[in-house]
This record gives structure tokens, C-alpha cells and sequence, in this order.
């Protein structure tokens, strides 16, 4: 790995933003802030690149290359960023979209019954928590709710049940 290499990184990664950063609360790949001209400004200093057009390529979708002609290899990463931001703006969207709603019940069972039938589709361990999550989808094919299951880490007779989207059917009771 040469200078260009180890300077492009470090430009993208910081305390706030870091393009390998993986969400604690959430299977999402959201990886960067709502202002992504920030995450890109300090490249136009170091390589010449125009932030209003790193910028523009970001919230574009455009997979345009930016590259420094000494640094070859900036060109496929600015590029993969670029679409990898475009995909993420886009997911961002869908889930403003989307209803978030948690209720957080004293209960011995973990899947209490809504009236709905659901489909496990993951289980995950939670960082500071003994108590794994666990990941349903409504069971009607084409309804995109989707609920997550876990322990309050501080008192494990709650259950703390997250609900996402809304049913696009009647409950089966």
C-alpha cells in the first residue's frame, strides 16, 4: 500500500465517519451520515478532486471514476464509494418510509401473539447484552413488516419487540 492509499483511507475515516463501520442496533448497511459532502471535502486538498463533483457522483448513483494520475488504485475505490453511497441514499429513503414501532413487555415467553403468524429468518448476538436478538418477517407472502425480538439487557423480564412496516392484510385471528 503506497502513500495515495493510506491518505485516501484515512480521509474517508475519521471518529464520525468510516466507510467500515458496521451498525450495532440494526441489520441495515448504512454506513455514512446524512451529509456526505463532508465525508468527501478533505480529498480536493489531497488529490485534486473537486468536491462539488465527488459530491455530485455520490447523490447521483453515477459510477464515474475520480482518479489521481499517480494513484491508480483511488479510482476504483472512489468509484465503489460512490455507488455504494448512491445505494445507501436510496435505502435511506425507504426506510423514512417505513413505521418504526417498539413495545417493551413483562414476559416469560419471547414471541408474544399479535395475531400474526411470523417466519425467523436470524438470530444475533448484541454487543453489551448476554441476550441474542431475533429476526422475523410477517409469513404472508409480499407483506414487508419485519419484527426483531430481544431481552432488555438491564432487567431479562422484559421483551423489548420491534416492529418495522406496516401489513398489508388483515391479522390471521
Amino acid at each position: 500500500m503506497n502513500d495515495a492509499d493510506t491518505n485516501l483511507g484515512s480521509s474517508f475515516s475519521d471518529d464520525t465517519h468510516s466507510v467500515f463501520e458496521f451498525p450495532e442496533l440494526d441489520l441495515s448497511d448504512e454506513w455514512m451520515d446524512d451529509d456526505l459532502v463532508s465525508a468527501v471535502s478533505g480529498m480536493n486538498q489531497s488529490y485534486g478532486y473537486q468536491t462539488s463533483d465527488v459530491a455530485g457522483a455520490l447523490f447521483s448513483g453515477s459510477s464515474s471514476c475520480f482518479s489521481h494520475p499517480e494513484s491508480p488504485s483511488t479510482k476504483t475505490y472512489v468509484a465503489a464509494t460512490a455507488t455504494a453511497s448512491a445505494d445507501n441514499q436510496n435505502k435511506k429513503e425507504k426506510k423514512k418510509i417505513k413505521g418504526r414501532v417498539a413495545f417493551k413487555t413483562r414476559s416469560e415467553v419471547e414471541v408474544l401473539d399479535d395475531g400474526f403468524k411470523w417466519r425467523k429468518y436470524g438470530k444475533k448476538m448484541v454487543k453489551n447484552s448476554p441476550h441474542p436478538r431475533n429476526y422475523y418477517k410477517c409469513s404472508v407472502d409480499g407483506c414487508p413488516v419485519k419484527k426483531r425480538v430481544e431481552r432488555d439487557r438491564d432487567d431479562p423480564s422484559f421483551v423489548i419487540t420491534t416492529y418495522e412496516g406496516s401489513h398489508n392484510h388483515s391479522s390471521m385471528n
